[in-house]
C-alpha cells in the first residue's frame, strides 16, 4: 500500500513558517542601507517594510501618525528628531526595528543683491525718481488681494545705505544684506506669486527708500518677466538658494539647521 504524504508535508512547512518569530526590517527607497536620514521639512521621502515571517505591520512615525502599509510615502513638517519604529507581528509574537530621522529647517542667512537698477523717467513703474537710495530686504505672505503693501510683513532686513542708480557688477561689488533674525524659509511656498498662489507663497522683495521716506519696490516674486527659482536645494552641501533676476538681481542665501 502507498501513502501520500504530499498534503502533511504542505500543511507542516505551512506551520513551521507560521511558528517563526516575525523579523521587522525596512528600509528608505532612496538608500536602502541607510540607517539614519536626514532630510529637509516638507521633503517626501519613502519608507518600505522589507520584514519577513509577519502577517501585519504598524509603523509609527515618532510625531503621532501611524500606518499598516507596506509602503508609506512621508514627509515632516516640522523640525526635529524622529525615530521611526516598524512593528512585524504575527501569531508567534512581535519584532520592532527602528531608524533615526533628522529633519532640519532651511533657514535664510543673507541676501545677496547682485546689481540694482531702475528707470526714474518711467512713470507707469513704482520706482524712485531720484539716483540714490537706501534698500533693503523684505518677506510677506502673498495674501489679501496681491498688492504687496497689503500684504503681511514676515520679516524686514537691516538698511544698506546710499545705493547708486545704476549699481552693477562691472563697476561695483555685489551689495551684502544681513538677516538679524533666525527666519526659517519653508520651500513649497519659495515660488513665483501668482494669484493662483494667494495664501501658499511667499512675497519677497528688494525695497528702496528716498531721502524724503517714500518706499519703492525694485523687484519681487510677483512680477511678470522677471525670473524666480530656487538654485540649489541640497542637504549633502548644507546649501539652498534662491534667486531672482529683473531690473535687479539678487539671491537668497540659506543653510540647513
Amino acid at each position: 500500500m502507498r501513502f501520500n504524504f504530499t498534503i502533511p508535508i504542505f500543511l507542516l512547512l505551512v506551520l513551521n513558517s507560521c511558528s517563526k518569530q516575525p523579523l521587522s526590517s525596512f528600509s528608505f527607497q532612496s538608500n536602502d542601507t541607510l540607517t539614519v536620514l536626514t532630510t529637509g521639512t516638507y521633503d517626501e521621502f519613502t519608507v518600505i517594510n522589507d520584514s519577513k515571517y509577519s502577517n501585519s505591520v504598524l509603523w509609527d512615525f515618532g510625531d503621532g501618525r501611524t500606518s499598516t502599509d507596506n509602503k508609506v510615502l512621508l514627509s515632516y513638517p516640522t523640525s526635529g528628531t524622529y525615530i521611526l519604529k516598524l512593528a512585524a507581528k504575527n501569531d508567534a509574537g512581535e519584532s520592532i526595528s527602528t531608524k533615526k530621522i533628522i529633519v532640519k529647517d532651511r533657514v535664510l542667512r543673507y541676501i545677496n543683491v547682485n546689481y540694482v537698477q531702475w528707470d526714474k523717467s518711467n512713470l507707469t513703474e513704482p520706482w524712485p525718481r531720484c539716483d540714490t537710495v537706501d534698500i533693503y530686504f523684505q518677506m510677506q505672505m502673498f495674501n489679501a488681494d496681491g498688492f504687496y503693501y497689503n500684504c503681511p510683513i514676515l520679516y524686514t532686513s537691516p538698511i544698506v545705505k546710499n545705493i547708486i542708480n545704476p549699481r552693477i557688477p562691472l563697476f561695483y561689488p555685489s551689495i551684502f544684506i544681513p538677516v538679524t533674525e533666525k527666519i526659517i524659509i519653508q520651500k513649497d511656498l519659495a515660488q513665483y506669486a501668482s494669484y493662483e498662489k494667494l495664501n501658499n507663497a511667499y512675497l519677497f522683495s528688494i525695497m528702496a527708500r528716498d531721502s524724503n521716506g517714500n518706499t519703492y519696490r525694485l523687484i519681487n516674486n510677483a512680477w511678470s518677466g522677471a525670473s524666480f527659482g530656487i538654485m540649489e536645494d541640497d542637504i549633502k552641501l548644507n546649501s539652498f538658494k534662491v534667486f531672482q533676476g529683473g531690473s535687479t538681481s539678487y539671491e537668497m542665501i540659506c543653510d540647513f539647521e
